[in-house]
């Protein structure tokens, strides 16, 4: 039962430190960081903008995004999972330089599926 306990802590802890930097990644702008973890197809929302790109094209729009907004820092809130625990998500927050946004990210197969960037 301890070994168990303690596989769980590490995995749980090595998750919450992934998520801790996807969002380090988003708040510095750094698109490659963040574009190793994408699946093939990555669906983006940013306001009521939404699409889906390649893994390629979502690099491209998120540079375009970054450009604009200019991100200054990011920080990772909580995590969670779908009703049938068939994805998962991490919320967190971007501060740029025109304000700041909630952040949304969804995973599959530990996979970023998708992005939602909401301005508060």
């Amino acid at each position: 039962m301890r070994i168990c306990s303690t596989i769980l802590f590490a995995l749980l802890c090595n998750f919450a430190i992934g998520q801790s930097n996807l969002f380090s990644a988003i708040g510095k702008a750094d698109v490659n960081a963040l574009s190793v973890n994408f699946s093939n197809d990555v669906e983006i929302c940013i306001a009521t903008e939404q699409d889906f790109y390649t893994k390629s094209g979502a690099v491209k729009r998120l540079e375009k995004f970054f450009a604009k907004v200019e991100p200054k820092s990011s920080a990772f809130k909580h995590k969670g999972n779908n009703k049938d625990k068939t994805s998962e998500y991490s919320v967190g927050t971007m501060s740029t330089a025109g304000g700041n946004y909630r952040v949304f990210i969804y995973f599959e197969n530990s996979k970023i599926t998708g992005l939602m960037f909401n301005k508060e």
